[in-house]
């Protein structure tokens, strides 16, 4: 019968493994949503841009998007950034699961050094997987995740400062 070390390792090492295939899930997902949204956002600025034909060339409308349209997206991106969030908060908990499992293997094996070696063995393996997650998912997050996220978040605030400054304009206009 297996000892209470290895039962405990292999079994971090199974939450790690189910963890990190859920974060990574997560992220997809995160990239996902936000594609659509970009690509929701995009077709509405075709739909809304029109071109004419006058004698001094050719002129294209400006996009024209309404703010009550604009929020409905910054809403469902704040859904997103949520959810983005939450799988980014599970990233150090990967090699704290690692160092668990060696503590826990560690602890148990402490009378008897033969069994130490496989249990040492096993429990080393729960930090070595528990940081190579940790550093996977964190290279990930940078690389792809986070990039796609902050682009739409400065969409957002460029937009918002383009509006702000469009309702300055028109109150000075009208206060004229």
């Amino acid at each position: 019968m297996e000892s209470l070390a290895i039962i405990i390792g292999k079994s971090i090492n199974g939450i790690i493994l189910g963890m990190a295939i859920i974060t990574i899930a997560g992220f997809a997902y995160v990239v996902m949503k936000i594609t659509k949204l970009q690509n929701t956002i995009a077709e509405k600025h075709k739909k809304n841009r029109s071109t004419e034909f006058t004698p001094g060339g050719i002129k294209k409308t400006p996009d024209a998007y309404t703010w009550e349209e604009t929020l409905e997206y910054k809403e469902e991106f704040n859904k997103i950034q949520i959810i983005y969030s939450t799988f980014g908060q599970l990233v150090p908990i990967f090699p704290l699961l690692g160092i668990l499992g060696t503590v826990a293997g560690l602890i148990q094996q402490l009378d008897d050094i033969e069994k130490m070696k496989e249990a040492l063995t096993l429990s080393m393996s729960t930090t070595f997987w528990g940081l190579v997650a940790a550093i996977v998912l964190k290279l990930a997050d940078a690389i792809l995740v986070s990039k796609t996220v902050n682009k739409m978040d400065q969409y957002f605030e460029i937009f918002e400062q383009n509006y702000q400054m469009a309702k300055d304009k028109h109150i000075l206009d009208t206060a004229e």
